[in-house]
């Protein structure tokens, strides 16, 4: 069955929008400059988002074969500008692009965006019933935007000027503090493991995993994350006096 009139002329809008290939010579002025401001928007939304990753493939001319294919993919439909990079971010993660060449390119670009997935976390209510105090029997609940990420590269430490980051295993902890504002912790192998293990398993459980038999500095630490921000509280087992 032939298509409609309109989705093929909208399949054919799109294919001129988002093809790589220059163009047509016979094309008429006023889309090749509608092609030309809508790719531009497109790109310059995944520029501003990953300033490093722009300059690392830059220097590779690597940048714009890494648009033109992500557009080509056709990945973005959300109608919003701000879903873009993210859209960007997912089709890295769904094809590899560039993954034999920068093992750490996924890594850097989701560290880019981390900061605008967790500043830009729907506002929740945490859930009811918490306790402000963690007792042997507790399960740590994070607060609902704050992310815990682990990396095989230290991506946090790279910059425009020197892109390309260590190997090393890094562990991440992302949160809006209580201004609203974004903070990041860099955390130890033994505290990525406690934040981690004691979201589904006791605290008691996790620390005698870990060798620790003074949970005091744990018991502050847990308090100062949950009076930061990054923890929304403590379900069940608390001690009570």
């Amino acid at each position: 069955m032939p298509e409609a009139p309109t989705l093929h002329r909208q399949r054919a809008l799109a294919s001129l929008i988002l093809d790589p290939e220059p163009a047509p010579a016979d094309l008429g002025e006023g889309l090749r400059v509608y092609r030309d401001l809508v790719r531009a928007g497109l790109e310059d939304a995944v520029e501003s988002a990953l300033p490093i990753t722009r300059v690392l493939l830059g220097e590779a001319d690597a940048w714009d074969e890494a648009l033109d294919a992500f557009l080509a993919a056709r990945c973005v439909a959300s109608r919003h500008h701000r879903d873009i990079a993210p859209a960007f971010l997912g089709w890295l993660a769904a094809t590899g692009w560039g993954l034999d060449r920068w093992p750490f390119l996924l890594e850097l670009a989701h560290w880019e965006l981390l900061e605008l997935l967790v500043c830009r976390w729907d506002d929740r209510p945490p859930p009811s019933g918490l306790d402000p105090v963690p007792g042997p029997g507790s399960r740590i609940v994070l607060d609902p935007a704050a992310q815990l990420v682990s990396y095989t590269h230290a991506v946090q430490r790279a910059t425009e000027e020197d892109p390309i980051p260590s190997a090393g295993a890094t562990h991440l902890l992302a949160f809006r503090d209580k201004e609203g504002d974004f903070q990041v912790l860099e955390l130890t192998p033994a505290t990525a493991y406690l934040l981690t293990g004691a979201q589904t398993r006791p605290l008691g459980d996790v620390l005698e995993a870990l060798g620790l038999q003074e949970p005091g500095s744990v018991r502050h630490l847990l308090e100062d994350l949950r009076g930061q921000g990054a923890l929304a509280g403590f379900l069940g087992g608390a001690d009570r006096e």
